[in-house]
């Protein structure tokens, strides 16, 4: 994999790329692109990619996004890390790449670093169109039950075995995202009328519903939990104890500032459901890769199979477009493939 971004040679400006800019948080156009976006998540994720943007353009120089000179950047240097970006990724990955640059430019236009012109120009670059397949697989009804049914016949730690079938359960009938689930309040959750009320992707809010089985779930998991407030999910240490506060983990910059850690709510992170779904399914025999990304695709697949409109399943799933939902649409695969077993190709049997 390349780490370098080839800079056109009449880019006058490609010396300035390696020189760090020290702004005041009120003037930093990065740092007001990623307070923009509502999630701890997605800032995480988009301060990554600038951050590696960042360091390939400056030559290694300067790793931190938040001081990189992005007001330095011209169309020919954003076409160039789009090409630099194609070779490495999928197109929804550059996708995602070239919308925090863009986003970043206009905020440097907002904060008169740039002016207008200069801000068309550098952003008149073209997305990637080009589609790929949606990453991951169905799960089979088999392999659901085997995750729930390790999680079940936990001997080690019963609380957690508890707590990880809820959250299977949950995220297969409601085809919640990973993001989703670890920001779950108890009083998000209706068990009477089998809902939860969901944050989602740009804080659009939604209610997810609930299959009976989740509904059992979730109510077993309550059992231990307790009725408290707070998140719906928490840790689970070895001992099966519930923790439900924990010391903020602090960034070496903090501790070198000398910040004190404070007690904070012990809610889940998202890796850690990551985590949770490869575990389960190591456990259950499960013989190919597992991802918590893979619940919600089953869910959606699963949902358009048994005849339910792609309008319905992609308000229920939180897609903004149903061309999104329509990627997982395997009936026409299924079609397809009846089709192409109707041609006779004349090769001998055994």
């Amino acid at each position: 994999m390349g780490t370098n971004i080839i800079i056109p040679e009449n880019n006058q400006s490609s010396n300035s790329l390696e020189k760090s800019v020290h702004r005041p948080p009120t003037k930093n156009p990065a740092l007001s692109y990623l307070a923009s976006l509502n999630s701890k998540n997605s800032r995480r994720v988009q301060k990554t990619a600038l951050d590696q943007i960042a360091a390939v353009l400056s030559n290694h120089r300067i790793e931190d996004s938040l001081a990189f000179p992005w007001e330095q950047l011209d169309y020919g240097t954003v076409t160039a890390i789009k090409a630099w970006l194609d070779a490495q990724y999928a197109p929804a990955t550059v996708n995602r790449y070239l919308c925090a640059v863009r986003r970043v430019l206009k905020e440097a236009w907002r904060h008169d670093l740039i002016s207008a012109e200069d801000y068309q120009r550098a952003t008149d670059v073209r997305s990637v169109t080009a589609q790929r397949l949606p990453t991951g697989r169905e799960l089979e009804t088999d392999e659901i039950k085997r995750l729930i049914q390790a999680c079940l016949e936990d001997e080690d730690n019963p609380i957690l075995g508890l707590r990880d079938a809820a959250i299977i359960s949950l995220m297969y009938s409601s085809g919640l995202r990973r993001a989703e689930v670890v920001t779950l309040d108890l009083k998000d959750l209706d068990i009477k009328n089998r809902q939860v009320r969901v944050i989602g992707k740009r804080n659009k809010e939604r209610y997810a519903y609930l299959a009976s089985g989740a509904v059992r779930a979730l109510k077993k998991w309550i059992e231990v939990r307790g009725q408290e407030s707070g998140p719906l999910f928490y840790a689970v240490v070895k001992s099966g104890r519930i923790v439900r506060f924990r010391n903020e983990r602090l960034t070496k910059q903090e501790k070198e500032n000398g910040k004190t850690p404070q007690n904070i709510v012990a809610r889940l992170s998202d890796q850690t459901v990551y985590h949770l779904i490869d575990k389960r399914a190591l456990q259950a025999g499960l013989v190919n890769k597992t991802t918590p990304h893979d619940m919600r695709r089953t869910f959606v697949s699963d949902l358009l199979d048994v005849g339910v409109d792609l309008s319905t399943v992609s308000k229920m799933a939180g897609h903004e477009d149903t061309n999104t939902t329509m990627r997982y649409d395997r009936r026409s695969s299924n079609v397809m493939r009846d089709a192409a077993e109707m041609l006779d190709v004349p090769y001998p049997e055994d």
